[in-house]
């Protein structure tokens, strides 16, 4: 059958589409290329989804290709790779925080409302307006609210306090650069270290030619620009 893939065993591929997994079909024959595919469409959803198949070949080489010149760029110019990323990282920072904040600030005037509204029913059942199965059942139903509340309110300001850390993530992802600058093939660990995520997109044809687009997403740092690299490299 081959040489195994690095990739094989290795979920990082992902559908642009419907977000599922793709998944690696093994070749039946000898001539047969190894491929994934989108796992929706392989669990015969194909009314959900597109096969958005990609050989294991081309997926494999896209991977390197990026990765390599990511490595050269960020060696060659390394200042202005950084001040590129800790920019991007700001920006997408302040989206994020003022996204999170808002949501923040409309969930804790919720949570405040619904103890009000507890605390109203609770005198409610005093005073006998409402009767006490009733009154359970609607408390009930507002404290699990509130609960939920609090735990993505927890939950978001965690994202604040790590979105305030990229400038760490950067500077261990230029750890990673230096680390694997020389390296030729693809392995098991260098996806492990870099690839967040691979997004596939389905084939589209364009002046009679089919073509494919693949967005790699980083750990620590996300999606790279294309437009960081320059004419220089060389494979």
């Amino acid at each position: 059958m081959g040489e195994m893939s690095p990739l094989s065993g290795m979920l990082l591929l992902y559908c642009a589409d419907c977000g599922k997994k793709m998944y690696l079909c093994r070749c039946t024959t000898m001539k047969q290329a190894e491929y994934f595919n989108c796992s929706s469409y392989r669990k015969n959803l194909k009314r959900t989804c597109t096969s958005h198949q990609i050989t294991v070949i081309a997926i494999t080489a896209i991977i390197q290709d990026d990765l390599k010149r990511t490595i050269h760029f960020a060696k060659n110019h390394n200042e202005e790779f950084l001040q590129t990323l800790r920019k991007d990282a700001e920006a997408k920072t302040k989206k994020e925080l003022k996204e999170n904040l808002r949501e923040i600030e409309t969930s804790e005037e919720r949570i405040d409302k619904l103890d009000k509204i507890i605390e109203s029913l609770y005198e409610d059942k005093v005073t006998g307006k409402i009767s006490e199965e009733r009154y359970l059942k609607m408390s009930d139903t507002y404290e699990a609210e509130q609960a939920t509340l609090k735990e993505r309110v927890k939950t978001l300001k965690a994202e604040i306090e790590k979105a305030k850390a990229q400038d760490d993530k950067i500077l261990d992802f230029m750890m990673l650069i230096y680390k694997y600058s020389n390296f030729e093939e693809l392995t098991p660990e260098i996806l492990r270290s870099f690839i967040d995520k691979v997004i596939v997109h389905e084939k589209t044809k364009v002046n009679g030619h089919y073509k494919q687009t693949v967005e790699i997403v980083y750990n620590f740092v996300g999606a790279i620009v294309p437009t960081f690299f320059d004419d220089d490299y060389n494979n």
